[in-house]
């Protein structure tokens, strides 16, 4: 008995240790049509998630506009260079999809070697540079618009900046007619001066200024660079200390009786409070406007005198010190 059950014992093991073997229909291999259809599949769904977010964010990212023509000219031109980039994206995605699936080898083959094709080579060369040269021309013809302000009314009241030696040319309307507004960046606030006289009237924070008007901003700085950006108004510039820069901007009528804000803020990190650094543009209509500037003379000149009562007032009690110099 027990040399019948080794013997079985061993037949069992050697049953169990052969391969298994399995039906060839059962396992057959999927027609080479729906791996190509799988292929494509795939290929377009990738080429579609790579393209969508491209179309998303040329939209959904484009440089604010609205306020001033030099601010939708910025705006236009974005989007010529946007459609270039986003069709030869496209283009170069689908042609790498297309030799992958052309040109695709079977595990284990071996390639045949390096290969050249001039002909090609030259004209991907001239593609790359006949889209630098055509985004330069557009670019080039374009310039003007965000550069060169246009005529506008004639401001109810003329002014100049305080001068100043400067590097580039302050932009001026074919008419002549704008108003010029000292922008002064210091940490943490900008200043807007209205005048070239000690005795000019000022404002800080927000400016105010008249619609329909070619407004050209003279942007310093008296401590470290800022950056003077309201992206409905235009471009950003920055505010550096010992240089000028100047940009310009021409809102349209405000919707509000009170006018229209434009908020903006400092672009260029100039220390701890740089976060804090705002910008606000208030376009009032152009009577309006010279209402304001007059009443902020008389406020400005009021504060003077109040000024000048309270320190007498402090250095008669002893408070401060009397830096009023003697008598000859």
């Amino acid at each position: 008995m027990s040399e019948q059950f080794e013997q079985g014992r061993s037949g069992a093991s050697r049953v169990l240790a052969r391969p298994r073997r399995y039906h060839r229909g059962a396992v057959r291999p999927a027609s080479s049509t729906l791996k190509k259809f799988a292929l494509l599949a795939l290929s377009a769904a990738a080429l579609a998630s790579l393209a969508m977010p491209s179309f998303a964010s040329a939209l959904a990212f484009e440089p604010q506009s609205g306020g001033s023509p030099n601010a939708d000219a910025i705006v236009e031109l974005y989007r010529i260079i946007a459609v270039f980039g986003i069709i030869i994206f496209l283009g170069v995605e689908a042609a790498l999809i297309w030799s992958l699936v052309k040109y695709r080898k079977s595990k284990g083959a071996v390639a045949s070697g390096p290969s050249e094709n001039g002909k090609l080579e030259v004209l991907w060369t001239a593609a790359a540079a006949g889209v630098v040269v055509i985004l330069a021309a557009v670019t080039f013809i374009k310039l003007p618009a965000i550069t060169d302000p246009p005529n506008g009314a004639a401001p109810g009241v003329m002014m100049k900046a305080s001068r100043s030696a400067a590097l580039v040319p302050e932009p001026t309307p074919p008419n002549g007619k704008k108003i010029t507004i000292d922008v002064t960046g210091r940490q943490y606030i900008w200043r807007y001066t209205y005048g070239e006289t000690m005795a000019a009237p000022f404002a800080y924070t927000e400016m105010v200024a008249p619609s329909d008007t070619v407004v050209v901003l003279r942007i310093q700085a008296t401590d470290v660079i800022h950056s003077w950006w309201i992206p409905k108004l235009g471009g950003k510039f920055d505010a550096v200390p010992g240089s000028t820069n100047y940009t310009w901007f021409k809102a349209p009528a405000p919707k509000s009786p009170a006018g229209d804000v434009y908020t903006g803020q400092c672009a260029e990190l100039c220390g701890s409070q740089h976060a804090s650094m705002l910008a606000r543009v208030r376009v009032v209509t152009p009577a309006q406007f010279a209402v304001w500037l007059s009443n902020q003379k008389q406020r400005i000149a009021q504060a003077n005198k109040d000024a000048v009562k309270e320190r007498a007032k402090l250095t008669s009690e002893g408070q401060v010190p009397n830096l009023t110099p003697p008598p000859n």
